[in-house]
Parts: structure tokens; sequence; C-alpha cells
């Protein structure tokens, strides 16, 4: 069986604190656009209602524009509807 490393996702309280650290230490670089995510096909695919991640996806460094990336995410309930 042939098997690729595609991405890793961290979920933080501070996403963007997180990806500074991430940036500043290791190089990492955005991978645009920034996350804003919520909406009954989340709820479905967390279990959780109201579900909303926000947050980015990084590009680890040494592997090119194809390599894999680091998901960093913050996870709150919505507020009402």
């Amino acid at each position: 069986m042939k098997a690729t490393y595609r991405h890793t996702n961290i979920v933080a309280a501070d996403w963007q604190a997180l990806a500074r650290f991430y940036e500043d230490v290791f190089g990492c670089t955005p991978v645009p656009p920034a996350r804003d995510l919520s909406g009954a096909w989340l709820d479905r695919g967390t279990g959780v209602t109201d579900a909303h991640l926000t947050g980015v996806h990084l590009r680890l460094p040494g592997h090119g524009e194809g390599g894999p990336t680091l998901e960093i995410y913050s996870y709150a309930r919505s507020e009402p509807r």
C-alpha cells in the first residue's frame, strides 16, 4: 500500500497566535484563504449543533507548492440564529 502524508489538523484556543508561532519558528507559509466554516453540513460532520470553525492552512516547508499542510482551527459554537 502506498500512503502519502497530506495534512495534520490542530484545534487551538487562538488559531492566529498558533499560526504565527509556526510561521515564525518553522517557516510555514499561509495557504489562502483563511477559513470561516459553519452550516448544516458542518453540524452533521461534527455532530455538534451550530458548530463554527475558523482558521488557516499552513504549507510545511521543504515540500514545494503541492506539499503537506498544517491546518489550525479554533472551534466554537455559532451565535444563535
